[in-house]
């Protein structure tokens, strides 16, 4: 199975995002992430062996696609840890465009907009109705030289907003954290 990142979905999560001063970014994620079918399936009628044997085989799966860290959990819970970075101009959506925990897109006058869970999408929508509940945190960094022109961080650097760390409790998947920066050059 090719990319089966794009199956899962985010339960319990700490995503980072590090905006550096030329543009170029950080970021990572450590946490639980969901085979939404397995757990409605799981829901439905006690998990077969089987299935969870076939459901633990995918965890290596999840090294190839460049995971650092995939183990399987059981009822179709996977705990990961995933790292990578960026160049200036190039676009993000994790984990997929069609399902993205949190996204890092460009803009047209050279600004950064870093969203997460801004859509409503029918992996989103799959996952509410299992029953499972999201609960996460994104935490935005700006070195400095990084100019943040708007957010709705929850909590926000002491240091007046010029820089350091922007943060979001995630709760639900319309929780639409956001923050646009303009980085130095």
């Amino acid at each position: 199975m090719r990319n089966f990142s794009r199956t899962l979905t985010p339960e319990r999560f700490d995503a980072k995002v590090a905006i550096h001063a030329d543009g170029s970014y950080a970021y990572s994620y450590e946490g639980v992430l969901i085979f939404v079918p397995a757990l409605l399936r799981a829901a439905q009628v006690a998990a077969c062996a089987r299935c969870e044997a076939q459901l633990a085989t995918l965890a290596a799966q999840l090294l190839r696609e460049g995971f650092r860290k995939a183990e399987y959990l059981g009822g179709g819970r996977y705990s990961v840890i995933f790292e990578g970075a960026r160049a200036k101009g190039e676009s993000l959506f994790f984990l997929s465009r069609e399902t993205p925990v949190f996204s890092v897109t460009p803009q047209i006058d050279g600004a950064i907009a870093i969203e997460a869970f801004h859509s409503d999408t029918a992996g989103q929508r799959k996952f509410l109705e299992s029953g499972a509940e999201i609960s996460g945190t994104l935490s935005v960094t700006v070195n400095k030289g990084v100019e943040v022109l708007r957010h709705n961080a929850q909590h926000e650097p002491s240091v007046h907003g010029v820089f350091g760390e922007y943060n979001w409790r995630i709760k639900s998947s319309n929780a639409d954290p956001r923050i646009i920066v303009h980085p130095a050059q």
